[in-house]
């Protein structure tokens, strides 16, 4: 069978075309396009690298934070602190370039609940009062006055942060170190001070606005000691970064001592009750004494003049004749007087019988009868 040849057919196979060069680009129009398993791994490819940039991102702003109120933030490059910040925005490398530790501000206050080392013991402490439940705080330490005396101090320590670098470096030192120069000072100050300056144990002194001022100003001294003990650590290399803002210390008597104090109490007051109703009683006898003389001297002024007044009364005709310029005229006058006055003292006679001295008769008047009339 003879098979049609054709012009095109008829061409060499392996004949070279002049002036063509092969097209190997793939979206050439003629070209075929790619399989789906092909455009999956082209589409994920691109997926991971969108997420590679997003990852990067977020990991270049991961430390990019808001330091809030109240708070102060400390930034650590490679273990190293390289700044401090207060309250706000701040922007930071991500880690494990930079850290970022939050603080609490210079304004807030942190309080520290003392615990003594020399605790109050079995010794002080009565069963009777471990019983009623009277017993002194667990935290309360036993310290020597000046005087002699044994007071129980319960404190609370108030501090804030001035130097937030030193702080953090020493944060796990702060607690331990700060309990040790409260102690301190605190046996300093009651070394220096008596019982009564941190107790009204003594009713003379209970009400004494000096011995009141001392015991408020006991809490200022104490901070005082304490914040010197805490400035004199910095030259040694060992600044806490804090300074103490308050204490709050409450004295209290040993439980085994406290019922004599409270009778030698109860027993002073019950004097000076005694003592005021005595001077109350003093002052009242003194006042109706003293109304009682103004009244008898009142009186007896009263009866001297009215006295006085009678006997004037009584004298005056007398001295009213005394008073006379004329003497020839004096007779006249108290026969005058005489008759004047011995008419009314006749008036009151039963019978009146007169008589004349010059004459001679002679009047003699019965003794017996006189007697026996009534």
């Amino acid at each position: 069978m003879m098979r049609r040849v054709t012009a095109r057919s008829a061409r060499p196979i392996d004949a070279p075309r002049i002036g063509v060069m092969p097209n190997t680009s793939p979206n050439h129009g003629n070209a075929e396009p790619k399989g789906p398993v092909a455009q999956s791994i082209a589409i994920g490819f691109g997926v991971l690298q969108l997420a590679t940039v997003l990852l990067a991102v977020f990991w270049v702003a991961s430390n990019t934070r808001q330091v809030p109120p109240g708070t102060q933030a400390i930034v650590l490059r490679f273990g190293q602190i390289v700044r401090g910040q207060q309250a706000g925005l701040m922007l930071a490398w991500p880690r494990p370039i930079e850290q970022v530790e939050l603080l609490p501000s210079t304004e807030r206050l942190l309080d520290l609940r003392i615990a003594a080392e020399m605790k109050v013991g079995n010794a002080i402490v009565d069963p009777v009062s471990r019983a009623t439940g009277e017993a002194p705080p667990e935290t309360a330490g036993v310290y020597l006055t000046g005087d002699g005396g044994v007071v129980l101090l319960d404190a609370t320590l108030t501090y804030r942060i001035i130097d937030a670098e030193a702080y953090y470096l020493e944060s796990a030192h702060v607690a331990p170190v700060l309990r040790r120069l409260f102690l301190a000072s605190a046996v300093a100050v009651a070394a220096q001070r008596g019982m009564d300056d941190f107790l009204a144990v003594r009713g003379g002194v209970a009400g004494d606005p000096d011995r009141q001022a001392r015991r408020e100003d006991m809490r200022g001294v104490l901070v005082r000691e304490v914040n010197r003990r805490l400035r004199a650590l910095a030259p040694r290399e060992a600044n806490l970064g804090i300074e103490v803002a308050r204490a709050d210390v409450t004295a209290l008597l040993p439980p085994a001592a406290k019922f004599a104090f409270d009778a030698v109490l109860d027993a002073t007051q019950m004097a000076e009750q005694g003592l005021a109703a005595a001077r109350t009683d003093a002052a009242r006898t003194h006042q109706r004494a003293d109304q009682d003389h103004d009244r008898i001297l009142t009186e007896a002024r009263a009866s001297a003049d009215e006295r006085v007044a009678t006997a004037k009364s009584r004298v005056a005709a007398v001295m009213a004749l005394e008073q006379r310029i004329d003497p020839s005229g004096r007779p006249s006058l108290l026969d005058q007087l005489y008759r004047e006055r011995i008419a009314g003292i006749l008036k009151q006679a039963g019978a009146v019988s007169t008589i004349d001295l010059r004459g001679g008769g002679r009047l003699i008047l019965p003794a017996g009868s006189m007697s026996a009339a009534p």
